[in-house]
């Protein structure tokens, strides 16, 4: 499947949110072409791209000497929309994010099905909004990539979901009892992998690094890790873990508050030969605060990640040894468990776990 450029994308998810909520009604002509190329800073050819798509999808109809015109919600589009699966995400910045995206987006072609994309970014209120409004959508289901802060947050998302007459299922996060079908990673095996591969390296004294430690599958990687060092009979060393509940993201500089949490983290923890990272974020701040304290990466300090986001992958001088987490797989396999609920081939709920696999570069 050839996927859209970035841009022609950006653009089309822009335009797409504006028709669906309602900056551009039933009827209204969207801005021409040059216009759209102003306002995006880019060619007439990338904007035609982008229109394609929304025509193709079921917004937007084009006329020659008519310009473009919306059609969403129009009784001409009904029946498409009727037949609209949706996927809830935080933001496109965040690269894992992005990958799940073009992954359910590319299952979605191959079967011939029309999608409803939904951008929260870091707003919770605006993904718990999406979700309590799915009917307004003309969607018959949805894919959910929850951001959800806190443990209270998760009680009122977890309610929700309850209320919700529509078929959901949650991509990276499950919450048994609810009825909702799930696609997650393997954490556990993500932790295990990346600490026996420190101790394969002769490290004893290893560390764990995490934020968002309340969340299970942030959970399952410390547990992975803990299950590799008792394997071996080696011991947790003192300070060495580091379990921050807290997560506050911030797509335009992800790296500030990892490299001040790894600060502390390394004044605590003192000497130590490695540190498992729960995250390519945390590790890349661990390789910036072990720099300043003027240790060298890898032969003073170990350090790993979980991710494999390509654009930290020789972050800080550094290329980073990482889990590369299947992200387009997530969001092939979210769609397909979505489609089969929506046609009743799912009774019960079903958990579907996707293993990485280790990433070897300089940094471990």
């Amino acid at each position: 499947m050839v996927r859209p450029p970035k841009k022609v994308h950006s653009i089309y998810t822009a335009l797409r949110e504006e028709i669906v909520g309602g900056t551009w009604k039933t009827g209204a002509k969207l801005p021409n072409e040059s216009e759209l190329a102003q306002r995006f800073d880019c060619s007439l050819g990338t904007v035609s791209k982008a229109l394609a798509l929304l025509v193709h999808e079921g917004f937007v109809e084009r006329r020659a000497r008519a310009g473009t015109t919306v059609i969403y919600g129009s009784p001409d589009s009904v029946a498409s929309q009727l037949d609209a699966y949706a996927f809830i995400y935080p933001s496109e910045q965040h690269e894992g994010i992005w990958r799940a995206v073009r992954g359910f987006q590319d299952a979605a072609r191959d079967a011939g099905r029309r999608v409803v994309m939904l951008t929260t970014g870091v707003d919770y209120q605006k993904e718990t909004e999406f979700v309590s409004r799915l009917s307004e959508f003309d969607v018959r289901g949805a894919v959910i990539y929850p951001v959800i802060p806190t443990p209270q947050d998760q009680v009122h998302f977890s309610q929700l979901l309850v209320e919700s007459r529509f078929p959901v299922v949650l991509a990276e996060i499950s919450l048994p009892g609810l009825g909702c079908s799930t696609v997650v990673i393997d954490g556990f095996h993500a932790g295990y992998t990346m600490a026996r591969h420190m101790i394969q390296r002769g490290a004893r004294k290893i560390g764990f690094f995490s934020n968002f430690a309340w969340a299970p599958f942030m959970r399952d990687r410390y547990q992975g890790y803990r299950w590799a060092l008792e394997e071996a009979g080696i011991g947790e060393p003192a300070g060495g873990v580091y379990l921050d509940p807290a997560m506050h993201p911030d797509f335009q500089d992800p790296l500030a508050e990892p490299t001040a949490m790894a600060k502390a983290f390394l004044d605590r923890a003192g000497k130590i030969d490695a540190v498992v990272c729960a995250g390519d974020f945390l590790a890349m701040g661990c390789i910036a605060a072990a720099q300043q304290r003027g240790w060298r990466v890898p032969d003073d300090l170990l350090v790993s990640g979980v991710d494999d986001y390509s654009v930290l992958a020789a972050s800080h001088g550094v290329p980073l040894t990482t889990y590369r987490i299947p992200y387009e797989d997530m969001g092939c396999k979210s769609f397909d468990l979505l489609d089969r609920v929506i046609r009743g081939q799912i009774v019960a709920p079903e958990e579907r776990q996707l293993r990485g696999e280790i990433v070897i570069r300089q940094s471990a």
